[in-house]
């Protein structure tokens, strides 16, 4: 297996933003199990080291692809664009006064009447806002419209923030 090259080359996909995630689970257990470090106890240390090497690399590569963010921070990373450098501050104003909103909700969860409806409503429209972005990313992915799609995977990097930010808060809430 030669480890330099793309993810999705390594599972046999397309470079799209919509994939295949039963493919890419199947490939990716049948390739584990194939370049396993265990199958390679009994062969010299350079095949071992390979073997970790491959199965670390299979194992960053489907966390990649499996994930929608970091797929999408991937393709573009693919473009030579880095979505997520710290100097790229631009966002449209609405955007960012809706999750300004959305945080200022989040911390006051657990004052509501019913914070477990709260929380639920609220996972609802994140998932619903996360799906859209998903949408808006492939569509400006596909059409080669780059800085569209960059922006859609920061305002995703938002939304995904607040639905863990959220989880978080309903384990602690729910205990």
């Amino acid at each position: 297996m030669d480890i330099s090259q793309d993810f999705f080359s390594c599972y046999g996909l397309s470079r799209d933003f919509a994939i295949d995630l039963d493919g890419l689970r199947q490939s990716h257990r049948r390739l584990q199990q194939q370049h396993h470090p265990d199958r390679f106890v009994s062969q010299s240390d350079s095949d071992q080291r390979q073997a970790v090497q491959i199965t670390a690399y299979l194992n960053q590569a489907y966390a990649t692809l499996s994930e929608p963010l970091k797929r999408g921070i991937y393709l573009l990373q693919l473009h030579g664009m880095d979505p997520l450098v710290p100097t790229n501050t631009s966002m449209p104003l609405d955007f960012l006064l809706h999750q300004i909103e959305q945080q200022e909700r989040l911390e006051d969860i657990h004052q509501a009447q019913d914070p477990e409806t709260e929380m639920d409503t609220m996972a609802f429209e994140l998932q619903t806002q996360a799906s859209q972005l998903e949408t808006e990313f492939a569509q400006a992915y596909s059409s080669t419209q780059l800085e569209a799609a960059e922006t859609s995977v920061r305002k995703l990097q938002f939304i995904v923030k607040l639905q863990q930010q959220l989880n978080t808060l309903e384990g602690v809430l729910l205990d």
